[in-house]
């Protein structure tokens, strides 16, 4: 009797990146809307919002929300009753939409679509920065200008602590990542002292 066949990780992937597609034409379609009534900035920081205060600080509500066990029908009183005088009525259409062909669960994907095209039109990009103290605002200041002068674009700052850094920065800009902090030349240090060792050995 054949086996089954397994879904492998190229199904998996090509789901993904479906789903990063079809939430980039919904992002798209509310900023049009949005930018035509003036509210663009006003609709991504209530999508922000969303995602934040109900989506991320209760998984239950999150699943309720997004599972495809629970239907459309049963979400909607409820999404009606989360709205009301806590969103505008572009966002409430907008998730009515969403709920209605059962893709509440992409709005996550959606907000962070949103975001990428608000920063594309406005000429910024978000650079995610990590360092193992916090960066005094002089710091900050010479970083935004070193990185506006190599990306040619507005660098909006993503700032993260990380002690086990121990020195130096790590920054990511989109799925680039340079890496200059003192535990990445420490392990870089490392592997080469181990290849001369084994050098040593064989010779």
């Amino acid at each position: 009797m054949p086996e089954a066949p397994e879904v492998g990780h190229e199904s998996v992937l090509t789901a993904n990146v479906r789903q990063a597609r079809i939430a980039r034409v919904y992002a798209e379609a509310i900023l049009a809307v949005a930018a035509r009534d003036g509210q663009e900035d006003a609709v991504g920081a209530e999508l922000d919002a969303f995602v934040t205060d109900v989506l991320g600080k209760d998984p239950k509500v999150a699943a309720f929300f997004t599972s495809p066990a629970v239907s459309r029908r049963t979400r909607e009183p409820i999404l009606a009753a989360a709205l009301t005088n806590t969103a505008s009525p572009l966002l409430g259409k907008f998730l009515r939409v969403l709920n209605r062909n059962n893709r509440l669960d992409l709005l996550k994907q959606v907000a962070a679509a949103y975001r990428n095209l608000q920063d594309r039109r406005a000429g910024r990009v978000r650079v995610v920065v990590r360092s193992a103290v916090p960066l005094s605002a002089d710091q900050q200041q010479d970083l935004r200008r070193t990185l506006a002068a190599s990306l040619h674009k507005e660098p909006v700052l993503d700032l993260r602590t990380d002690p086990d850094l121990l020195g130096g920065l790590v920054v990511q800009v989109g799925d680039k990542v340079y890496d200059s902090s003192v535990r990445t030349r420490l392990a870089a240090l490392r592997i080469q002292l181990t290849a001369r060792g084994t050098n040593v050995v064989k010779a």
